[in-house]
C-alpha cells in the first residue's frame, strides 16, 4: 500500500513559517540618534573703571589705572578671534563749562597676557595672547588690537589687564569726565 503525502499543505506550512519568521526577525534598518550643537556667540567687554580723583592743577597731570578686559568665544567654530579697544573723548559734566579731554589723551601703557577662566587653557603659541604688533603706549583714539587667538585656539573665557593712563590738560575744570569704551571681538586670527 502506498500512502501519498499531501504536498500542498507542507509547502503551505513552509511558506507560513517563513512569513512568521520574516515578521519576527529584526529588519536591517539603520538605527540612529542625532545630536545638534548650535553655535554660541563671541563677546568682549571692559569692566567699568573709576579712576581715582585728582586735584585741580594749573599744570598738566596724569592719572593711571587698570582696565579689565573679558573675552569669550562660545561660537564653537575654532576660527580664532581678535579683540580691539577704542575710547571716545572724555566728556565734561559740571557747573562751569569745562572742555572735553580728547580720546588721544587716553592710552594703554601695558597689556598683560590672558588668563583663562573657562574652556581652553592659554597656549603660548596659539593664544589668546597679546599681538606681536602691539606697542605701548597706544593711544585709544583709534581701535587697538589688545588680544588675539589663532585658528583652533581661544575657545573659552579669558581676562586681560590693561594698564591705562589719562593725560589731563592743565586747568581742566572741576567736574566729571566720562569716556566710553568700544570693545569689538571678531572672528579670525
Amino acid at each position: 500500500m502506498h500512502i501519498s503525502r499531501p504536498r500542498r499543505s507542507s509547502t503551505a506550512i513552509v511558506f507560513a513559517a517563513a512569513a512568521v519568521l520574516a515578521v519576527a526577525l529584526p529588519v536591517g534598518a539603520a538605527n540612529t540618534v542625532t545630536q545638534t550643537i548650535n553655535a554660541g556667540t563671541r563677546s568682549a567687554s571692559i569692566a567699568d573703571l573709576n579712576m581715582g580723583a585728582v586735584t585741580y592743577s594749573h599744570s598738566a597731570q596724569t592719572n593711571t589705572g587698570t582696565m579689565v578686559l573679558t573675552a569669550d568665544d562660545s561660537s564653537g567654530s575654532g576660527a580664532g578671534w581678535n579683540v580691539t579697544v577704542q575710547s571716545s573723548a572724555f566728556v565734561y559734566s559740571g557747573p562751569n563749562g569745562g572742555t572735553n579731554i580728547p580720546a588721544a589723551n587716553f592710552s594703554i601703557t601695558s597689556a598683560s597676557g590672558a588668563t583663562a577662566t573657562a574652556g581652553d587653557s592659554v597656549n603660548v603659541i596659539g593664544g589668546p595672547k597679546v599681538p606681536l604688533t602691539f606697542v605701548t603706549p597706544a593711544t585709544l583714539d583709534v581701535a587697538r588690537k589688545t588680544l588675539q587667538a589663532e585658528l583652533t585656539f581661544g575657545e573659552g573665557t579669558y581676562s586681560q589687564d590693561l594698564g591705562v593712563s589719562l593725560a589731563i590738560p592743565a586747568q581742566s575744570r572741576v567736574g566729571t569726565y566720562t569716556g566710553t569704551m568700544t570693545v569689538t571681538i571678531s572672528a579670525g586670527p
